[in-house]
């Protein structure tokens, strides 16, 4: 094998390489929603249609309302 199909294979492999490390990372870093941040909101229309949300919880405790009463 020479000098020019050792450096296309080993480019080849890094990118894979790379992909694979992404992927993983990228799955593990990604935010999940918490089932105590949301609340379900249930939604039906007049025809039997039923469509249920997952809305994020208001919280009221970082307000600055309680600092100025």
């Amino acid at each position: 094998m020479d000098m020019k199909n050792a450096t296309i294979l080993l480019i080849f492999l890094l990118c894979i390489l790379g992909l694979i490390v992404g992927v993983y990372y990228s799955e593990s870093s990604e935010p999940t929603m918490k089932t105590y941040d949301t609340k379900e909101v249930i939604h039906e229309d007049s025809n039997g249609t039923i469509t249920i949300n997952l809305e994020k919880k208001e919280n009221n405790e970082n307000s600055l309302d309680k600092y100025f009463t």
